[in-house]
Order: structure tokens, then sequence, then C-alpha cells
């Protein structure tokens, strides 16, 4: 297939959006497809045309079913299609964050974004705490403290022993230690939690356990925005690989 054949087909997408989605569901009875898009008869008509003489679908009489070609454009039309729209769900948040953040798909699709309200600004951090609750071992980076997390991690750490690797950056640690001088000493000298201090200062939080990942998204005024949480595979990798690379970095040190 040549560009022009690619920017056909990609046009074609585009132009026929709604029915192709009826197509990539197994809905190929004509009515029904009029139904759910709202197109007429013609336009219902032409589309099956067009998508027929594009190698998508094929015909038998009035029965239409996809082709191989066609199966395996739709599973990348629905993979992309989820992917955008997730991108679009989250592009307020990535405005916030540097050129050079690194994230990417693995973390984004399929995640669940919960946003800060200006009446309960953190409370999409007990998606941290519910992760953490729900671990054999806990892994995260902090840029940020609060009294709720503070307590929240005295008592999984300190009362009821969750093992735990915490890298912090240099100013959580500093602002634990000067403000919550008793919890925050006393999670970093729980007998199962590792900790790390980094100057690197990202503006979003990361953190891993055994089946979820969640990262913390913040403005350049520190505000929380949201925290996404992702249960895939993909995601897990991701904030594994950017935990492990704070941890190896030459600005990082073990306490």
């Amino acid at each position: 297939m040549d560009a022009d054949s690619v920017e056909g087909l990609l046009h074609l997408f585009h132009k026929r959006y709604d029915v192709l989605d009826c197509l990539c569901d197994d809905q190929f009875d004509k009515r029904a497809v009029e139904e759910r898009t709202g197109a007429s008869r013609p336009t219902v008509d032409r589309a099956f045309r067009e998508l027929e003489d594009a190698g998508i679908l094929t015909s038998t009489g009035t029965t239409y079913e996809l082709t191989n070609f066609g199966e395996l454009c739709c599973a990348e039309f629905e993979r992309v299609d989820a992917a955008l729209g997730t991108l679009t769900e989250v592009e307020g948040l990535l405005s916030h964050l540097p050129r050079d953040a690194g994230l990417d798909m693995r973390l984004l699709e399929g995640a669940a974004v919960h946003h800060a309200e200006d009446h309960a600004p953190h409370e999409p951090l007990a998606e941290m705490v519910d992760l953490a609750k729900s671990t054999s071992e806990f892994y995260g980076y902090s840029n940020r403290i609060t009294p709720y997390i503070v307590d929240a991690f005295h008592r999984l750490t300190v009362e009821e022993e969750l093992p735990a690797h915490f890298v912090f950056s240099e100013g959580v640690y500093e602002t634990g230690l000067s403000n919550y001088d008793e919890k925050f000493g006393a999670i970093l000298e729980a007998d199962h939690t590792t900790v790390h201090v980094t100057e690197h200062a990202y503006t979003y939080g990361a953190a891993v356990g055994d089946d979820r990942a969640a990262v913390s998204v913040a403005n350049d005024m520190d505000r929380l925005l949201a925290v996404i949480t992702n249960d895939s595979d993909a995601a897990i990798e991701w904030v594994q690989e950017f935990l492990d690379g704070i941890v190896a970095s030459d600005r990082t040190r073990k306490l």
C-alpha cells in the first residue's frame, strides 16, 4: 500500500467513522446502521460501497462481512479511537507537564482519570493510598506531602508494616522532617521501608503496586490536578521503569 492509498484509507475512516464503528461492532444490517448513526439509507448504501471498494467489506448478495484486511483495520481503528479518546481527556493535564515529561501511551491507554475538584483538591490522592492498601509492597515517588498522606503511610508502614520503597524529592524530604517530624521520621525508620531522596523534581508523582499504577499530576503552582490510574501490565511496567530510573540516577541518594 503506497502513501496515497494510506491517505485515502485515513480519509475514508474519517468520512465513514460512524458506519465503520458499527461494522467493527459486527453490526452489518443496514437498517440497524441507519438507526444507530442517524444517516439516511442512501448515505449508508454509499458508505458500504466505499468500504467494499477499499477492501474492508465483502458481500454475497445482501449479506456483508469484514474481510481479513477489514478485521485488522477495525482492530487498529478501535485501538486508535480509544487512544485518541484518552488523549483528548487528558490533554488539559498534559499541557501542565514539561515537553520532556516522558509520559507515553503505556500509562495512558485504558487509564482512569480522577480529577481534583475545588471543594476537595486533595481527594484524588486517595487513589494512591488505596493502591498502597491493596498491594503486598509499595513503590513510589512523591513530589508533594500533605497531612493526609503522612497519616495514611504512617499507618500502613509503621503500624501495619507494609513493605515500601519511597523516593522523595529533596523538597518533600525536607518538608517532612520539618513539618511532620515524628510521623515522617517513623516512616523513614520503619523496618520494612527503603528510602531514596532525589534532586529530580518532577511535576508528577508515581506509584506502583501488585496490580495497579498511579500517577499524580500537578500544575506549575503545585496544585494537584488529577491522579491517573491504570491496571494494565504496560502501565505498571512504565511506572516501574520511571521509578527505577530515578533510583539509578547519580542525583539520587539512599538514606
